[in-house]
């Protein structure tokens, strides 16, 4: 008799974990051999020796540990571990994150049985489920790298240090962003000017959100 693939659950609603656990056992040769209600019990349990599944689905928004916490964790101490993330968050910058972290598929929430049964299939026989959501995401992410580096090549080093500041919480004026770089008021009018004619920006809040969404400061 074939062997059946152990799953393990985690999810902080009762009745989620109990539809999913009914749909997962009647949808192929699947086993789910535990549940948890957070990152924190499933990481308890695997300290305790219980042994790894094939396969973990976890839900993202949980208390105490949340499942980005989670995959932290799982990537540092059992990276050989294949996790399915199931959520409603759509966010491309949180897809390439959490692949980033190791998840091996990305689910939302409602996802038909066939594209749950697939990841499943996919994810234990090839390592990864690749959605059309991630396929998404990976081209917006290559995109988005693809832009910011060509702006990086555009621009100097003083002009980073520049839109540091103006990027700064304190808010500083022009006169005290020129006093900190220590150049004249003239020369930071400059960068701003070469700034504005480059990138055809009209403002400091122009600056501010040009720099945040090309990842050109650290906030």
């Amino acid at each position: 008799m074939e062997t059946k693939v152990s799953i393990v659950l985690v999810d902080d609603h009762v009745i989620v974990r109990s539809g999913l656990r009914s749909l997962i056992e009647i949808l192929g040769n699947y086993e789910v051999v535990g549940e948890y209600s957070n990152g924190k019990q499933l990481t308890d349990a695997i300290n305790a020796g219980t042994p790894l599944p094939d396969l973990l689905i976890m839900d993202l928004e949980m208390p105490i540990m949340d499942g980005e916490e989670t995959m932290r964790w799982l990537q540092k101490h059992k990276p050989e571990l294949k996790v399915l993330t199931l959520t409603w968050d759509t966010s491309e910058r949180k897809i390439i994150e959490l692949f980033r972290l190791g998840v091996r598929g990305y689910l939302l929430k409602s996802c038909t049985a066939d594209v749950l049964k697939k990841a499943i299939d996919d994810a234990h026989t090839t390592g990864y489920y690749h959605s059309e959501l991630l396929q998404s995401a990976i081209i917006k992410d290559m995109q988005e790298k693809g832009e910011r580096q060509q702006v990086n090549q555009r621009i100097t080093d003083r002009e980073k240090h520049f839109l540091q500041l103006v990027c700064d919480k304190q808010e500083y004026t022009y006169d005290q962003i020129a006093d900190m770089m220590q150049v004249h008021k003239r020369t930071v009018d400059g960068y701003r000017e070469s700034l504005f004619d480059k990138f055809n920006i009209k403002s400091k809040t122009g600056l501010v959100m040009f720099a945040i969404k090309h990842g050109l400061v650290q906030m």
